[in-house]
């Protein structure tokens, strides 16, 4: 909530119409363990205003499994690319981790006025009133100039006040309803028989979008995209890497561990900035035929 979308290029925003942002999206098999659709069924081929949908949007998605042994020339992962396609090129976008993307669409957009929230076109101020043990703050992200795993944590940091800040207005928003005496909470609804919908919101790690098509009363077709596909896609057909990839290719290698005990702490820390739950999921391949796989398991707990 009162987080403005937009795709962003090269610093730039390109847009912040949800309805462009959807249209825009296409799934490519890339590196993946997936038969193409071309010869499938297309659920819909123009949206509600009468736009045109691409075959490979995900309203138009099959998920045809094609299993094959791990050939990272060929087919090396479960995860399809997702990409953004600019009327040009098909772009591997990432969530920044979620707060990074979130705070420069919305310090672009300009958009979000909120008091406890200001964007400024380059920067997002947050206003946290006096409390009884801290005085009134004012935080400023400022857009920075590169995106890499340090501004991805940093911006991180700044959410939370931003977070915490959007809370306080959405109280003061809802004491105003119940005062009114607005108390409903929810609205009848009615599965429509036919219809396509779409929907944005932000999980933790970024954009997460839900893609469904209904028919006779049922679902037809329905494809969840969360953070985890953008930043984690495979190569795509053009072989053009996803975010991860991208990432880690050229990364310096500060570890003084040798092969045999190579734990790949550097490649973990740049995966851990998209998406703090990700680390148990690396794996390292030495080149050799070893992987080295590390385990996390939960913290003991004391006895009582």
């Amino acid at each position: 909530m009162f987080v403005t979308p937009g795709v962003i290029v090269d610093g730039k925003l390109i847009t912040n119409n949800l309805v462009d942002i959807n249209l825009g999206i296409r799934i490519m098999l890339g590196h993946s363990y997936y038969r193409d659709w071309e010869d499938q069924e297309m659920f819909v081929t123009r949206d509600p205003l009468g736009n045109p949908v691409d075959r490979r949007h995900p309203w138009n998605q099959h998920t045809i499994p094609a299993p094959a042994k791990r050939d990272f020339d060929k087919a090396y992962s479960w995860t399809m690319s997702p990409r953004w396609f600019d009327g040009k090129e098909f772009l591997p976008l990432d969530t920044g981790g979620g707060p990074l993307a979130r705070l420069w669409a919305t310090a672009l957009s300009n958009l979000v006025h909120i008091g406890y929230v200001e964007s400024t076109g380059h920067s997002v101020q947050i206003n946290l009133p006096k409390t009884a043990t801290r005085p009134e703050t004012t935080f400023e992200w400022n857009i920075p100039q590169w995106s890499n795993a340090i501004e991805r944590n940093r911006a991180r940091t700044y959410f939370q006040a931003y977070a915490a800040a959007c809370a306080l207005h959405f109280i003061d928003q809802a004491l105003a309803e119940l005062r009114g005496g607005n108390t409903k909470t929810w609205e009848k609804f009615t599965v429509p028989e036919e219809s396509v919908s779409v929907g944005f919101t932000e999980a933790v790690r970024g954009l997460l979008s839900h893609h469904m098509v209904i028919r006779d009363g049922k679902i037809a077709n329905y494809h969840p995209y969360p953070p985890t596909p953008w930043n984690g896609s495979v190569r795509d057909t053009n072989g053009v890497p996803g975010p991860y990839e991208d990432a880690v290719q050229n990364t310096p290698i500060f570890e003084e561990n040798g092969p045999d005990n190579f734990k790949g702490i550097d490649i973990m820390r740049t995966v851990r900035s998209f998406d703090p739950c990700l680390p148990c999921g690396v794996h390292m391949y030495l080149g050799d035929g070893k992987v080295v796989e590390t385990t996390h398991s939960p913290a003991s707990f004391p006895k009582i």
